[in-house]
């Protein structure tokens, strides 16, 4: 199950438990607010005004999550399409939202061999990639965003880390390859449409 949305949190936040419900934005609403923000032209507003539909719509819709079908992460995303396409429409930017949903394939592509390859530098240098990247390591834990950082971007070797870690060498080298592997999954879930298991909101 996903971190910190065990049996009897799911249960309070059905209840609509304030403390709960707390907790709920507090966990999620950073990682939906970078993913919105880019997809509705870095606005601001915009995007803390579809942040805030999206979870009012969530918590409305809230017995519908299933966990045995994806996270809770994914199912906000999913949601927060259709705020984003209309927030998009009414400002007659259509065409941004459009733009995100053929975002090129080839790109996705280059990614499914992160769990053992580095990021490529040419899609890197691309404007559409670095906003992903940032969305991306925006959405994953924080052990798994330095380790990430720390080795491909600040060039450091397993040995460099896992002395400024405190970790032996080998933990750190289990540490990068699952790093890659959540990594690989949130940036698929971020470019592919049906971004919740089974596609279904």
């Amino acid at each position: 199950m996903e971190p910190g949305l065990d049996t009897s949190y799911l249960g309070q936040l059905q209840r609509r438990e304030p403390d709960a419900i707390e907790k709920w934005f507090e966990t999620f609403a950073d990682g939906l607010y970078t993913y919105v923000f880019y997809r509705v032209d870095r606005d601001e507003q915009a995007a803390a005004d579809v942040v805030q539909d999206t979870f009012l719509e969530a918590l409305g819709r809230i017995e519908q999550f299933d966990p045995d079908r994806g996270t809770m992460a994914a199912w906000l995303t999913t949601l927060s399409r259709n705020h984003i396409t209309r927030t998009l429409k009414a400002k007659g930017r259509l065409a941004t939202a459009n733009h995100w949903q053929s975002v090129d394939k080839a790109l996705l592509a280059s990614f499914q061999r992160l769990a053992t390859d580095p990021l490529p530098p040419e899609i890197l240098e691309r404007r559409e990639t670095r906003d992903l990247v940032q969305m991306t390591l925006a959405s994953i834990p924080g052990n798994y965003r330095t380790v990430l950082i720390l080795y491909y971007h600040r060039g450091l070797s397993l040995r460099d880390i896992a002395t400024r870690a405190k970790k032996s060498e080998g933990a750190v080298k289990v540490l990068l390859h699952r790093a890659r592997q959540t990594f690989k999954e949130a940036f698929s879930r971020l470019v592919d449409v049906q971004s919740w298991e089974g596609g279904q909101p």
